[in-house]
Order: C-alpha cells, then structure tokens, then sequence
C-alpha cells in the first residue's frame, strides 16, 4: 500500500503527480548524476573528511561514506573513486595509519601532523605536503624540484654559454642509449659469431 493511500490523500492527488518508490529513487539517481564533480583532488576530499571526525581519525568507510554525504556526484559513480581514495590513503605520506579500528577490521586513518595546519588551511598541494613530512622525519628535501610552495613560478636555470669547452664537457652518450651498448666478452667482439649446436 502506498503513502497516499495511508495517509487518506490518494484521490486527492493526480495519477500523473503520484511517484512510487522507484520512481523516486529513479529521480535522486538522476539527480545526483547531474551534480558536478568536485573541484578538489582526493588528498583534499581525504583530508577534509578525516578533519571533520572528533578524533581526528577515521576507517576507510567513515571516509567513504563522508564523501558520498558532502558529495552527490559520488553517489551514482562506480566503484572507481573508491579505488583512488584506498590508493591515496596508502601511497600519500600525509596520511598516516593510527591504529587499529575498535572492531577489528581494518584501521583508522590520520593526516600526518607536518600536514594538519596547511590540510586545515585548505592547502592541499601533494608535492608540498610530502616535503613537509621529509622534513618532519629528518630526511632531505630537493629544493631544487620545481617548488609548488608559492604560486609564482621559480626562475629558469642561466645556461651556460656556447662554446668548444662546454661542448666537451658534457657527456655525449645519451642515456637512452647506455643499456643498449653490449658488453664486450674475452674475444673482442662486441656479440658471439654464432650459437653452438650440441
């Protein structure tokens, strides 16, 4: 029995006005297929998700179901970006492991603590946050990496200019081509002659 008829209301309202279950779940998928996909990247979604729990912390559900909460377009899509926020979670090292969940079955999540003041900020630059927990851990940083600290970008390295010395300087073998160049065996030639049969 419908709704309609509960409640009393069935003649009072069209045949053509009257949504069934179906149909109105027929209606929010179609809805949520027409929302536009978020404009922030997975490490952004995560980090959000994690920053609005209590504790700081969440199981990989929690994180799921958070998105699909704050983010129709997620609700009607496959099972892909699902893949992509377990891919982050483990390959990031902004987000951090912090223990076991209390049923068992698998574990909580955390955001690095080098990432929670710029996470909290908004700034959820990959490049920026990794650096920042290489420092934390005291292991070294390439400056030199094309910085996305500042939204200027960093200058173009002065060549050298051209001349016989700085031709002969550089190594003219290109890379590509090293591992091809086979070694040479006992007899002096670069490759055996021929196979023996046995």
């Amino acid at each position: 029995m419908d709704i309609l008829a509960q409640m009393g209301l069935r003649e009072l309202v069209p045949y053509t006005m009257r949504l069934t279950a179906d149909s109105l779940c027929d209606l929010n998928r179609r809805l949520d297929e027409q929302q536009p996909k978020p404009q922030l990247s997975y490490i952004g979604l995560i980090a959000m998700a994690i920053l609005s729990s209590r504790e700081k912390k969440m199981i990989l559900s929690e994180v799921y179901q958070w998105i699909t909460d704050n983010y129709p377009y997620f609700r009607s899509r496959g099972p892909g970006w699902r893949n992509s926020i377990r891919h982050n979670l483990s390959l990031n090292d902004c987000f951090i492991k912090a223990g076991r969940s209390a049923n068992g079955k698998g574990h909580y999540w955390a955001i690095h603590p080098a990432n929670i003041e710029d996470f909290q900020k908004g700034d959820f630059r990959r490049r920026r946050a990794q650096r920042k927990v290489r420092r934390h851990m005291g292991l070294s940083v390439n400056e030199d990496e094309c910085s996305d600290d500042s939204p200027i970008a960093s200058p173009v390295p002065q060549r050298k200019s051209f001349s016989v010395e700085s031709i002969l300087q550089r190594d003219v073998t290109p890379r590509w081509l090293v591992p091809m160049i086979p070694p040479v065996v006992s007899t002096g030639f670069p490759f055996q002659l021929f196979t023996p049969h046995y």
